[in-house]
């Protein structure tokens, strides 16, 4: 038997419990964690020693450890997933980003068939680009800066008043070396996923280099916006 969760952001005490409790319960079982930019697969396996009822039951209980990290059960992508989901839902996605460089939009124009649900994408660095392409407010930028959750939440919305799309994914931060200027972390970020009823904006404080924060919030981005559709 092999089974398979894959997640993003898992906290790893989280990860770790979940394990503890499988091996706990079945001692014989092989496990792997493949894990990339925080998007981790957890691979699970037995040498067929273990009950099938019991191995089941262990299964069900790391998923539900889990659950609010989890977005598929078999061998994909978060991109692919998002997909599928956008699919099912019949939804249109657009995406706005300001220090993921295209990250997003690359990883959803990669798969077959994508514009089905693809929109647009993006890549808003200056403050005129936000400004004169999302309706970003010039006092938004000036009194909270373009890494903020306001000028986030203006980026998702301005994407959604075209009217163009379903649900809007927005990102703003400070991939580093170095700050911008500011007093601001690098590692400070905003994604913004909206969708017609409602526009949410969450902040992370990543640790890591250039590459990897871009990654990990190009990960968590997406795995947002399948939270959002779900």
């Amino acid at each position: 038997m092999i089974e398979i969760i894959k997640t993003v952001a898992a906290p790893v005490e989280t990860v770790n419990l979940a394990i503890l409790n499988l091996k706990n319960t079945c001692p014989n079982l092989s496990i792997t964690l493949s894990e990339n930019f925080g998007d981790l697969k957890i691979e699970i396996s037995d040498d067929n020693s273990t009950d099938k009822t019991v191995f089941r039951k262990a299964y069900r209980e790391a998923v539900l450890t889990l659950n609010d990290y989890i977005y598929a059960l078999e061998d994909i992508s978060i991109a692919e997933r998002l997909f599928q989901l956008l699919k099912l839902r019949k939804a249109t996605v657009s995406v706005a980003e300001s220090f993921t460089g295209g990250g997003i939009s690359k990883r959803l124009v990669e798969i077959p068939g994508i514009s089905e649900v693809y929109f647009e994408g993006l890549n808003t660095y200056s403050n005129k680009s936000k400004i004169e392409r999302l309706g970003v407010k010039e006092e938004t930028l000036e009194k909270y800066g373009a890494v903020s959750a306001q000028t986030a939440y203006e980026m998702a919305y301005g994407l959604l008043e075209t009217g163009n799309c379903n649900i809007s994914i927005a990102t703003t931060g400070i991939a580093g070396p170095k700050s911008d200027g500011t007093k601001k972390p690098v590692g400070l970020l905003y994604i913004a996923v909206g969708t017609e009823e409602h526009v949410s904006v969450y902040e992370y404080n990543l640790k890591g280099t250039r590459l990897s924060i871009t990654e990990t919030a190009i990960n968590i981005a997406l795995f947002l916006a399948f939270k959002k559709l779900k």
